[in-house]
């Protein structure tokens, strides 16, 4: 096709078939070198680099900036003429020496340490299920909502700032009010006949 095209035919006059085409593709695979596919791979910037050398380099460059840091710090903690200041540069030290140290990310476990593990995870999941048990909310007699809902208001009338409004004062009173009164609409007993339809 592409050379028809170079040659300046009409392409669109010419016709192939799925089998042609799959071969033009196969053919054009093939003419692809090594060297191209690796060079397009390089160019993308996406590949990380596997050059030992190149780690090498990144990890000295590393250690580098790290000493320079801590030799600044350490020449500003010296201009003080602070007998004092010595504590403070013994911790700044030991601060960038932590940082240096490697922090495992991975550990090989052992058969045994793998079922405690596993064995761990389902221990959490039943202790998970019974604290969501736990933390469901606990029914509220009225009884206990009467006694807080006068301490609430015994609080409130207490304070002397202006936050505390009258006007609020009034609602939880209100919400006291009608709490009593369903608490004796619960007391009432129900007639027998009340269970009997008619």
């Amino acid at each position: 096709m592409l050379q028809l095209f170079e040659e300046g035919k009409d392409i669109n006059k010419e016709k192939i078939d799925i089998k042609e085409a799959i071969e033009y593709l196969a053919n054009a695979w093939h003419d692809v070198t090594e060297e191209t596919i690796r060079n397009c791979w390089n160019k993308t910037g996406i590949l990380p680099s596997s050059a030992n050398e190149d780690i090498d380099n990144a990890i000295r460059a590393h250690q580098e900036t790290m000493d320079l840091e801590t030799e600044r710090i350490n020449q500003m903690i010296d201009e003080f003429d602070d007998p004092h200041a010595s504590p403070l540069k013994n911790a700044i030290d030991d601060f960038f020496q932590d940082l240096e140290e490697e922090i495992p990310t991975e550990d090989l476990l052992n058969d045994d340490e793998i079922i405690r593990l596993v064995q761990g995870e389902v221990d959490d999941d039943e202790n998970n299920d019974s604290e969501e048990d736990f933390n469901e909310p606990v029914p509220v007699s009225f009884v206990d909502a009467i006694k807080s809902l006068q301490n609430w208001i015994t609080f409130f009338e207490q304070q002397t700032t202006n936050e505390f409004k009258t006007e609020d004062l009034d609602i939880f009173k209100k919400y006291l009010n009608i709490v009593r009164q369903l608490e004796l609409q619960a007391r009432k007993q129900t007639s027998i006949t009340d269970f009997f339809s008619n």
